[in-house]
């Protein structure tokens, strides 16, 4: 008898630690998704019923951009970050420019947005 009622509790703290990973997986989850699509676009953007400005983040210092084919020749006088958006102003990705030249390649066809300037991916 008393095995028995052991093993009940096992279960019922086996079922309860099972909820409880459940509903904190589900926050996480929640949480990502409001995060990505909080930065819409350059501008204002209307998130159940709140105005967020948001904004695209520049290079620290100048570069210079060239399209050549299908790959972008960067070059950058300093060390730095570069963040690339995509056409609807969501990030993309971040490339790490070394000083001189740089070649970015590999990108899928489309818009994206460097430092403020519009560069069409053929």
């Amino acid at each position: 008898m008393k095995s028995l009622l052991t093993l009940k509790k096992l279960i019922l703290c086996l079922f309860a630690g099972l909820a409880l990973c459940m509903g904190t997986l589900y926050a996480q989850n929640v949480h990502q998704i409001v995060r990505s699509n909080a930065v819409v676009s350059d501008g204002n953007v209307n998130e159940g019923g709140n105005v967020l400005k948001t904004k695209m983040l520049n290079s620290a210092f100048p570069v210079t951009i060239q399209l050549k084919g299908t790959r972008l020749r960067i070059t950058s006088k300093y060390t730095q970050l570069l963040p690339v958006y995509n056409e609807k102003g969501a990030f993309y990705s971040m490339f790490r420019l070394n000083k001189g030249t740089n070649w970015i390649g590999g990108l899928p066809k489309g818009v994206y947005y460097i430092n403020n300037r519009k560069v069409s991916i053929p």
